[in-house]
């Protein structure tokens, strides 16, 4: 496992989300607690929006209950630390806000799989809509279609 030098001590790399997610806890004065801890790892390693109960499914410590992630989640919401994506559907979805690029996702209308969209073409809309002087400019964009998988089961 590689390690990362910090000038008081050693931290292993898998510790290290661990320290970066109690330093953002910290700076918003919420306590450290353990399913916090989790649902920010599994956030992080998971690189397209929850659902809150598959973000439940993948928590190992069974004690943490459904209502605890509802909860924490709420509070990631409250306090700019998690973005909740909301695809018109049953469900909605989230994603840590720091540590990533802008992004846009695609949803299969059948399965539901979202996919991340890495490309943004509105970027020049916003240069232009920020020389007629607005600021603080940004924008959602969320596509829809059928993924190849479920259209190849259809098609057979």
């Amino acid at each position: 496992m590689k390690k990362i030098k910090n000038k008081k001590n050693i931290i292993k790399k898998a510790d290290f989300s661990e320290e970066e997610f109690k330093i953002i806890l910290n700076s918003r004065s919420q306590r450290i607690t353990t399913p916090r801890l989790q649902i920010l790892s599994i956030l992080k390693a998971n690189h397209k929006p929850l659902t809150i109960s598959e973000i439940h499914s993948k928590i190992k410590n069974k004690k943490t209950d459904l209502a605890t992630v509802y909860r924490t989640i709420n509070l990631f919401t409250d306090h700019n630390i998690v973005h909740e994506i909301d695809f018109k559907d049953e469900f909605k979805r989230y994603e840590l806000l720091y540590d990533r690029h802008h992004h846009h996702h695609i949803v299969c209308n059948k399965c539901k799989n979202v996919e991340n969209v890495e490309a943004c073409a509105l970027e020049e809309l916003e240069k232009l809509l920020n020389k007629k002087g607005y600021t603080e400019i940004s924008h959602s964009l969320e596509f829809f279609g059928v993924c190849e998988r479920c259209r190849l089961i259809v098609n057979r």
